[in-house]
């Protein structure tokens, strides 16, 4: 079956227009009752930082001064890191001015004893306050803390084997430290692993001859996801925190998320209740169904259908304003029956339809992976999330492997495919919430530094 999917290509979804202000929801208040609740926080790490400073790999290679190496050389006391490129270069001085020292000082950051470029995202540091610095790591927790329970702050990173002994090295005596705080981790599963093909859509072969299975994608954290045990979890990238002197509006709209949540699972759980207890309103329930959860059906509502779609997880997602960064969007898609919000990749629109073409660039909003998700159903007890992927978007993506083209198959997205059948609200969020570092130089971005 693998097989057919790569000759059959990356699966196109049938949007019919980009998420507006209309489909938007907005919260009416915030408040501390989704406190009541176990809540984790979620954080996706990728592997290691290669692609951050991709850039900079290659000018090792090339010993091109482009633009953007000179902006990292120019800004580089800006950097958290500038001190730790001190020490590698010692006892040599920095020399900035040279084409010789500035190779080294690139070599310094990626090589030797600092090994930047082996470090995961999550260990670089990355703001820098009076006397110290901040890693990812650190940055989540702060956060957590401020709209978690204080005396409670779960996190859970997915991180690689590979760097198991230095996340460990650095989150344990964090741990001794604060009481309150609660950190595990876990591994993509192999068995998520799935076939590579070559460019001919034939089983990829490794020179040992043995057939290549690669991880599938952050879809497959799928399965990560569900062994939570939790009713609300918050998801968020590893790469996407801020300097804690522009944590406010970041606090605020996670609020705002959670509440939105809370009030929206409880006139669900409700409407349930009544479902069963033939006490309901259908009309009233359509409504709901309508203009809250925008699932509009082309025939009518049953008794039966409102309780399939009511009894779903549901995920509140925060909705920024396209600027243009790569990524996904936010779309209503039709789906046969009925059409509803998706999040949805450039990749599984198709761009060969003109139309389509138009709705992706015309879309207002974009998606930075903020998500507040609710996995127990109205008698308390957790969803078997897989239940609720579509398993027929997922993607098709070209890699290399030992310095060979291959196609990879990814499972359905996380918040793509993965969460197809789930109820979703979206709502928009201020763009100072969204601060992600896909290279090097995004450190360099107002929201990674100090705002007085």
């Amino acid at each position: 079956m693998s097989i057919e999917k790569f000759k059959k290509g990356t699966p196109s979804v049938n949007v019919v227009q980009a998420v507006t202000k209309e489909e938007l929801q907005k919260p009416t208040k915030v408040s501390d009752n989704y406190l009541k609740q176990k809540s984790v926080k979620f954080i996706p790490a990728s592997g290691a930082a290669t692609r951050m400073f991709k850039a900079l790999y290659t000018y090792l290679e090339d010993e091109i001064e482009t633009d953007f190496v000179m902006r990292f050389i120019d800004h580089l006391e800006a950097f958290a890191f500038y001190e730790e490129i001190e020490k590698a270069l010692a006892p040599e001085t920095m020399d900035k001015d040279t084409h010789e020292g500035r190779l080294k000082i690139v070599r310094a950051l990626l090589e030797g004893e600092l090994n930047y470029g082996f470090y995961p995202k999550a260990l670089i540091e990355m703001h820098r306050y009076e006397d110290w610095t901040a890693t990812p790591i650190d940055e989540h927790i702060f956060e957590g803390e401020q709209y978690l329970d204080e005396e409670d702050v779960n996190l859970h990173f997915t991180i690689t084997e590979e760097h198991e002994a230095m996340f460990n090295e650095y989150v344990e005596p964090l741990l001794k430290k604060n009481e309150h705080l609660e950190i595990t981790y876990s591994f993509q599963k192999p068995e998520t692993n799935t076939l590579a093909v070559d460019m001919e859509n034939k089983p990829f072969k490794l020179k040992n001859g043995e057939t290549f299975y690669r991880p599938g994608g952050h879809g497959a954290l799928l399965h990560n996801l569900n062994d939570i045990d939790a009713d609300i979890i918050f998801i968020k990238n590893v790469d996407n925190v801020c300097h804690r002197s522009q944590i406010e509006d970041t606090i605020h709209s996670k609020k705002e998320l959670a509440s939105l949540g809370v009030e929206t699972k409880k006139k669900i759980d409700g409407y349930i209740e009544d479902l069963l207890s033939d006490t309901y309103d259908l009309d009233e329930i359509n409504t709901f169904i309508n203009d809250t959860l925008t699932i509009h059906f082309k025939e009518a509502l049953t008794k039966e259908k409102a309780l399939t779609f009511l009894n779903r997880p549901l995920r509140v997602c925060g909705m920024v304003k396209n600027l243009g960064e790569p990524g996904g969007g936010p779309f209503v898609v039709d789906n046969g029956k009925y059409t509803d919000l998706q999040i949805c990749e450039k990749s599984e629109i198709d761009l060969g339809d003109e139309e389509k073409v138009e709705i992706l660039n015309n879309s207002e909003f974009f998606n930075p992976v903020d998500l507040v998700c609710f996995v127990k159903d109205h008698k308390g007890e957790k969803f078997d999330l897989s239940q609720y992927a579509n398993e027929g978007r997922y993607f098709i993506s070209e890699k290399t492997h030992e310095g060979r083209p291959l196609k990879a198959l990814e499972h359905p997205g996380l918040w793509n495919g993965a969460m197809d059948n789930w109820n979703t609200l979206f709502v928009e969020v201020p763009i100072t919430t969204f601060n992600p570092v896909k290279n090097v130089n995004d450190l360099l971005r107002k929201g990674h530094r100090e705002t007085k």
